[in-house]
C-alpha cells in the first residue's frame, strides 16, 4: 500500500483489548507515519454507538465510505503499522475531521 492518507478511512486487522482474536474493521488515520516502520496512530471505527464523552457520532459516514453510520472511537486510539493498512475507504469531512482533532485535545488534555 502507499502512503496512507491522514484522516483517510482504512480497513485493517484489528485486535480485540481482550487478546483473543481480531476483526477487520475500519479505521481513521491520526497522524503522518513515523520512524522507520512507518508507525501511524489510528483510531477505530465501529457501529455501534459511543460510549465515551470522547467518542463522536461520523456525521459523514457515506463520504468515508462506509457501510452504515458509524462511530469514532477515540478513546481506543492506537497505533499500528502503515503496511497493516488493508484497503482504503474514503476521507473523512471537513466537520469530522474537526471533530476528531476537538476529542484528541480533549483526550490528551492538550
Amino acid at each position: 500500500m502507499t502512503s496512507a492518507k491522514l484522516f483517510g478511512v482504512y480497513t485493517a486487522q484489528f485486535q480485540f483489548l481482550e487478546g483473543t482474536g481480531s476483526k477487520t474493521r475500519p479505521v481513521i488515520v491520526a497522524s503522518k507515519p513515523y520512524g522507520p516502520h512507518a508507525a501511524i496512530a489510528i483510531v477505530p471505527v465501529s457501529s455501534r454507538p459511543a460510549i465515551t464523552e470522547i467518542d463522536f457520532a461520523l456525521g459523514g459516514w457515506v463520504e468515508a465510505g462506509l457501510l452504515r453510520p458509524s462511530t469514532a472511537r477515540v478513546h481506543r486510539i492506537t497505533t499500528m503499522l502503515q503496511g497493516d493498512l488493508l484497503a482504503e475507504l474514503g476521507i473523512l469531512g471537513t466537520n469530522d475531521v474537526e471533530s476528531l482533532r476537538s476529542a484528541l485535545h480533549r483526550l490528551f488534555e492538550l
